[in-house]
């Protein structure tokens, strides 16, 4: 069973039935996953996916720092972006740890709620923090700092990528 645009831990994992009920269905992992900032609140069910872009991290990898390592010349920075509420209708991009941000260019959707984007960068040598943002058509948008909830659920903060360019 697909159910774009939800949670994945909302989504039946076996399914060997369906059956159609009239009103809400309560059972434990509805009660589970919900948003709440305290324990005796009722909180909001998790359901659609908030929007979220992230980077595909360019260059190679140095294992022990986490940090991408890229050479002086022109990269195509690409990623996803998705969300579930309405489409995606922007993506920005940031190669200075969100100090500013550059519109990225969307291609067609690849799917319900996915869509992929890409954006020229022409780095000279020095450390960089590569992060995207996704906007959608419902008005939502992802955050710089991440909204606080007792579960952590949902989080779909601005994504950082340490990125280390040699001349």
């Amino acid at each position: 069973l697909l159910v774009p645009g939800w949670y994945g831990m909302a989504h039946v994992k076996w399914l060997t039935g369906i059956t159609v009920v009239a009103e809400p269905f309560d059972g434990f992992q509805m009660q589970a996953y919900r948003l709440r900032q305290r324990p005796e609140e009722e909180g909001v069910p998790l359901t659609r996916m908030e929007p979220r872009a992230l980077v595909r991290p360019p260059g190679f990898p140095d294992f022990m720092s986490r940090t991408r390592i890229v050479r002086a010349s022109r990269t195509i920075l690409d990623g996803r972006a998705w969300s579930g509420w309405a489409p995606v209708t922007a993506v920005e991009v940031s190669v200075d740890g969100g100090g500013s941000w550059a519109a990225a260019e969307l291609e067609a959707p690849s799917g319900p709620g996915w869509v992929r984007w890409t954006w020229p960068w022409e780095p000279a040598a020095g450390r960089y923090s590569l992060a995207a943002r996704a906007y959608d058509a419902s008005g939502r948008s992802q955050p710089v700092a991440p909204p606080w909830n007792r579960g952590g659920f949902a989080n779909n903060t601005v994504q950082r990528v340490p990125v280390l360019v040699l001349d």
